[in-house]
């Protein structure tokens, strides 16, 4: 157990707390508040939240903060990776769009075709034993006048009904090939959703905070402004991606994927629409100013 997780352990006894009480003051979750005390920060959702997890569990049990983090400011974690800023999404359309790679699938006609192939080979089979048929008999009996006519009246019928069977049987073909495609698409569909899941789940908040952290392989963010309202955008080591009141009805793009936290500082959260991964994100708290904080367990 680490010096700052005993002290506030001690701190959280002398007041008779149990984890379970500290669980419904501060919303923090048991398992993250015993990490602390043992601290395990690594277990954490990210970094970022270390201080202000330690900063809540202190003031539940009556601490100030702030001399906590000077004297035990070795033990907490301190993040030495740097990041790039990322371009917005509208800046990366300029850049060249890769090509999509093609399908290797068989077309959904081909079923059809193979089938119509079949009725044609079957259909010039009838034609040609019926020709031969016809010669060998030819050959072995003189028709007479009445026998030539009444063979070419039969000839002549047995060949419309072999090609009405025929365009009977391509037409049934063409049915269950247009059925097919549908289902096609329907599974590609449900391919594309399966291997885009995106989880967003509400950790806790503290103040005009809410910590979020989020289950996915792409972090794509959208915010609309439907009024004037500050915003600014930073990630979790504070460099700034935008700082500024956009006017009502401007939209930021961005594309975050490679960043651990993200937080969103709304000065008029009722005037902000947060999207991310195409899913609006509720604001957890019923107050003008308000900050969210985002973490993503995918880049841990």
């Amino acid at each position: 157990m680490s010096e700052l997780g005993q002290h506030l352990r001690e701190a959280r006894e002398e007041k008779g707390l149990s984890l379970e009480d500290l669980q419904r003051s501060t919303k923090i979750q048991k398992r993250y508040l015993l990490a602390i005390e043992e601290g395990r920060f690594d277990t954490l959702p990210g970094l970022f939240y270390a201080r202000a997890f330690v900063k809540t569990y202190a003031e539940a049990v009556g601490l100030d903060p702030e001399p906590l983090f000077d004297q035990y400011r070795n033990e907490l974690p301190n993040p030495q990776k740097e990041s790039i800023d990322l371009p917005s999404r509208s800046e990366r359309s300029k850049s060249p769009v890769r090509q999509p790679k093609k399908s290797s699938k068989a077309p959904a006609f081909l079923p059809a075709v193979i089938a119509l192939a079949f009725l044609v080979v079957i259909a010039l089979g009838i034609w040609l034993v019926t020709q031969s048929i016809g010669g060998e008999r030819d050959a072995a009996i003189a028709p007479d006048p009445e026998e030539n006519v009444d063979a070419d009246f039969s000839e002549g019928a047995t060949e419309p009904e072999a090609d009405e069977e025929a365009e009977g049987d391509q037409e049934a073909a063409n049915e269950d090939a247009v059925e097919e495609e549908p289902a096609v698409e329907e599974e590609e569909e449900e391919e594309e959703t399966s291997s885009e899941t995106s989880t967003l789940n509400l950790l806790n908040s503290s103040g005009n905070t809410s910590y979020f952290e989020l289950e996915a392989d792409r972090f794509d963010v959208v915010i609309q402004f439907s009024d004037n309202s500050y915003v600014d955008v930073k990630n979790g080591l504070g460099n700034m991606f935008f700082s500024g009141q956009p006017a009502s009805g401007e939209e930021l793009e961005y594309d975050f994927q490679g960043e651990e936290e993200v937080e969103f500082n709304f000065g008029a959260s009722q005037n902000v629409t947060l999207i991310v991964n195409d899913e609006e994100v509720d604001f957890p708290l019923d107050i003008i100013h308000q900050k969210i904080n985002i973490a993503n367990s995918v880049n841990d």
